[in-house]
């Protein structure tokens, strides 16, 4: 990915190839994104406190853009109320696996892998889970609605 990171985050080339990637919607809820509304972060599914040593910590690969916060949205829903599940649908990936071999579930698109060059693609779920969950239901939906 071209353009310079920053020490704590992805740089603004990688983070717009992210929102371009996902057009420009949450990857959770399909929440419309853009540049005009700050409600939404660039979400690192290998936490940043747990990458040391991971090159590809701020690159595409390892980033969702999602609604809200780290609290609130589906950013907070995620590091919050999710608990296991945001492990399972690839929201969150464990220190040990690498992002980029480990499926993430998008509501409009189903499972995919993500790449450090920008792009995702369709793949399999894995094992013991489902290959279309539809509606991820989760409190703050209900009150956007």
């Amino acid at each position: 990915m071209s353009g310079r990171r920053t020490p704590d985050g992805p740089s603004p080339d990688t983070r717009r190839t992210v929102l371009a990637r996902d057009g420009w919607k949450c990857a959770i809820c399909g929440r419309n994104i853009d540049h005009r509304w700050s409600g939404f972060s660039i979400h690192h599914r290998l936490k940043r406190s747990q990458g040391h040593g991971y090159d590809g910590l701020h690159e595409p690969g390892n980033l969702l853009p999602l609604c809200g916060s780290g609290s609130d949205g589906c950013h907070g829903w995620v590091h919050g109320k999710a608990g296991d599940t945001a492990y399972r649908l690839g929201y969150l990936v464990p220190s040990w696996q690498d992002p980029t071999h480990t499926p993430v579930y998008y509501r409009r698109h189903g499972w995919q892998l993500l790449a450090h060059d920008g792009t995702r693609r369709p793949t399999v779920p894995p094992d013991g889970m489902d290959a279309w969950i539809g509606d991820i239901t989760h409190d703050h939906e209900r009150k956007q609605s």
